[in-house]
């Protein structure tokens, strides 16, 4: 059967009058149509779920929907802080430890919490969770605000029914990337703080102090310094092509921006991560524990063993772990095992193919796994206190040398004219 592409748009209707557009949110589709055909293209309506409605009462099948966003609704960075989807998680898990159904949960948040934009997205998911969709495919359609770890294990906990330990397990997990952030954060603002005011320094020395020093240079004829006349050339430099520097950085912003929402951009830059001197070993320990943690969790859940791979790897928020790990799947599809197809994938140490050859052996493999991502996260945080011990005294050095350069060029100019007017 040929495939072709019908663009069609529709508008959802209420009553007599129609919903404003503004009020409504735009969604793609691809479907079968009435010919037996596929049809794509895209809609406004107030959900996925009304969406769906609306295009099977126009004859349509076999629906996918999902968000689409107009150009000028593109959101940059992150709509939703940590601290906010923490509290949220947290709360569901209390709700859904006290019996309250999850749909009744979704809807007393969405009317308490602070968050304007937590409070659209809430009331969204709860449009399609009354609309008979999953929890975890209604959170999917929102990967800025939700890792992608957090639909993954709500996936394993609707095919296992225990939501409540999924929502506790997602609050430790939220938990710790947040505890982590902050003490990154919190040991990056006094550094911070310091290069600030020592660039304030040094370009208030190098743009008006120094030149006016240099018509009085010129006028005695004295032979500057080699760190006096490199400060100045600097200076100049900069004076002349600040405009240069604005412009290849709004640049570069834009690359990385676009090249990090293209699938071999993304893999391009997240390989380059994993080759930094520290935070890539920071990076890696992130990527594993997540792997191990939510692998045990589906496991343990008794789902197959290739849903659980895909669904972990996704998990790891790296494409390099991801793109690894799925042709591990294939492997595994093919009857290799776990342990062997996950060492040629040469993204595991030793040790975590240790520990999966043993899970695999002896049938434990959710525990081994379990102790595994504890072991990484206790290796993580220790790394992270290590590496913000180290942040501070770097930055005294860098500083330091800065200061110290300044400093030697204008004593050497000094010096010179003292000894040129003396000679």
């Amino acid at each position: 059967m040929t495939l072709l592409n019908h663009k069609s748009s529709f508008k959802v209707m209420r009553g007599k009058s129609a919903v404003a557009e503004s009020a409504l949110s735009l969604y793609t589709y691809k479907g079968i149509g009435i010919d037996g055909t596929t049809t794509t293209g895209s809609l406004s309506a107030k959900s996925r779920t009304e969406a769906r409605f609306v295009l099977e009462r126009n004859g349509v099948s076999n629906i996918s929907v999902a968000n689409s966003k107009r150009w000028y609704d593109m959101e940059f960075g992150r709509p939703v802080s940590l601290e906010v989807l923490l509290q949220v998680t947290r709360q569901l898990a209390s709700f859904s430890e006290a019996g309250i159904p999850v749909a009744k949960g979704i809807s007393i948040l969405s009317e308490t919490t602070e968050n304007k934009r937590m409070a659209e997205i809430l009331e969204e998911i709860l449009m399609d969770v009354e609309g008979g969709a999953q929890l975890s495919d209604a959170v999917k359609q929102y990967p800025n605000v939700f890792p992608r770890y957090y639909s993954a294990i709500l996936n394993s906990a609707e095919r296992s029914g225990n939501l409540t330990e999924a929502l506790s397990t997602l609050n430790s997990y939220l938990e710790r990337d947040l505890r982590s952030k902050r003490a990154v954060r919190s040991a990056m603002v006094y550094p911070a703080v310091l290069i600030a005011l020592t660039l304030l320094a040094v370009v208030v020395l190098s743009v008006f102090v120094l030149p006016r020093f240099q018509v009085f240079f010129d006028s005695l004829s004295v032979k500057l310094p080699l760190t006096t006349r490199m400060l100045l050339a600097i200076t100049h430099f900069v004076q002349n092509w600040w405009w240069a520097f604005v412009v290849v950085g709004i640049l570069a912003g834009i690359g990385l921006f676009f090249m990090r929402r293209a699938p071999k951009g993304r893999l391009k830059l997240d390989q380059i991560m994993l080759k930094l001197p520290v935070a890539g070993s920071l990076i890696e320990l992130v990527a594993l524990e997540r792997f191990c943690r939510v692998l045990s969790t589906l496991v343990r859940t008794q789902v197959s063993l290739p849903d659980a791979l895909e669904l972990a790897g996704s998990s790891t928020g790296n494409r390099v772990f991801e793109d690894a790990i799925s042709q591990a799947r294939m492997r595994v599809i093919q009857g290799e095992g776990l342990a062997a197809p996950l060492e040629r994938a040469n993204i595991f140490p030793a040790a975590a193919v240790q520990i999966f050859r043993i899970g695999e052996e002896s049938g434990q493999l959710g525990s081994q796994l379990s102790q595994a991502a504890s072991f990484y996260s206790d290796e993580l945080d220790h790394r992270l206190k290590n590496f913000t011990a180290l942040l501070e005294p770097a930055t005294l050095i860098v500083i330091g040398g800065g200061v110290g350069f300044v400093a030697i060029a204008l004593v050497s100019a000094m010096y010179g004219i003292y000894s040129g007017v003396r000679g």
